[in-house]
């Protein structure tokens, strides 16, 4: 019997065991249990969500969940070859909507999105389709664009981080306000808390003790302004000579980087490229670092934000999607316009010049605004969408 069908039985069977809860069907682009990118966070929201919801999660590519994440039912697709992976999708949307799934959830995948209305919407059902960026902001092949504009129109709702991410969506889109719905990013603050010394935690992470730690999180591509990040160590570097940077991420732009770090010894020296490193070990490089920075050219509501708050790391960010907007007005000072390398230099030598007593008030400040992005809190207006 093909995989397929096997499969959809055993689904068949299981699911009466779970016919008390309401069904959720929920669309991931990929899963990998140990993950390094802000999907990791998803992990932990599925296990709440599993919680309430008979949760079917339905993953494009990657691998299975562990049982303990508490998904009734979990399939990744079996097809890698676009159409046929396009064909199997429309097929597990129709019999998911027969089984009773009338609500989807589709976190980034607008294809998904796309092809989730087709089956979902003419039959009853509602498409959640979340989506938190600037993406007008880069240039998309013409068969993409149709396809991206057309699945805004026919979704029933999307599912954004913010009040002003959404007004720019329903602007660029030419979308109803009304059809939009505002979900924020979440943090797990009892994940993301670490208990030890940071020398101790800088010993075991081979970081120099007797200097300052500039730490950069993120996907290492042009969007997230990794060709920035030597620029900026280069100019720091001439004000100050006592600061060490660890890029943690991997991406495109990973050989550029280390191509032009095996150029120049000085840089070398104060450059550590850890490479791509799963987001459960992440909480211990934001507790030792002094400053995280992001300079980012394209964000929506940033995780990594998120995750330097919980640990109370002070941060200096471009001044792009939703960064002011989640953060507190006392840090406002560090969020500057994309690009400006000179100017992102300055502020981390500020920061860095800052008192004891300053920086201590200024990270509690941002321990004390991350708890109202807690998990918990934002899986109650999650669930409320589909009641």
């Amino acid at each position: 019997m093909p995989e397929f069908d096997i499969v959809f039985i055993q689904f068949l069977v299981t699911d009466t065991m779970t016919f008390q809860k309401q069904k959720l069907c929920y669309v991931l682009p990929e899963f990998k249990k140990d993950d390094a990118t802000h999907f990791s966070h998803i992990h932990d929201f599925l296990k709440g969500i599993a919680q309430k919801f008979d949760l079917y999660l339905l993953i494009e590519k990657g691998e299975l969940p562990d049982d303990n994440l508490g998904c009734d039912h979990a399939r990744v697709l079996i097809f890698k070859w676009l159409p046929l992976r396009l064909l199997e999708t429309l097929c597990m949307m129709f019999l998911l909507r027969m089984h009773g799934y009338r609500n989807v959830y589709i976190h980034y995948s607008f294809l998904a999105a796309f092809l989730a209305s087709l089956i979902i919407r003419p039959t009853g059902g509602k498409v959640f389709y979340w989506n938190c960026g600037e993406p007008w902001k880069y240039k998309r092949s013409a068969i993409r664009d149709f396809f991206e504009n057309k699945t805004y129109k026919i979704i029933t709702y999307l599912i954004t981080g913010s009040e002003s991410i959404a007004q720019r969506y329903a602007n660029h889109y030419k979308i109803l306000i009304a059809k939009i719905k505002v979900i924020p990013n979440w943090i797990d603050t009892k994940r993301f808390h670490v208990v030890g010394g940071k020398d101790t935690l800088k010993r075991e992470l081979g970081l120099p003790l007797d200097k300052k730690i500039i730490l950069f999180v993120h996907h290492l591509s042009p969007r997230k302004g990794a060709h920035h990040i030597l620029p900026i160590a280069r100019e720091l570097f001439k004000i100050r000579q006592d600061v060490f940077f660890v890029v943690v991420g991997s991406g495109p732009y990973d050989k550029t980087i280390r191509s032009e770090l095996a150029a120049d010894t000085t840089l070398s020296k104060i450059v550590c490229l850890e490479g791509e490193v799963p987001n459960t070990k992440i909480p211990t490089y934001f507790f030792v670092a002094d400053v995280f920075f992001m300079p980012s050219e394209e964000e929506g509501f940033p995780h990594v934000l998120l995750e330097a708050m919980s640990l109370g790391t002070l941060f200096i960010a471009s001044d792009i999607g939703a960064v002011k907007e989640i953060t507190p007005k006392t840090m406002h000072q560090y969020i500057l316009k994309q690009s400006d390398v000179p100017g992102f230099a300055r502020a981390l030598h500020k920061i860095l010049n800052q008192p004891p007593s300053v920086l201590a008030q200024l990270s509690t400040e941002l321990k004390s605004l991350v708890a109202r992005y807690d998990i918990s809190i934002v899986m109650e207006k999650f669930t409320k969408l589909f009641v």
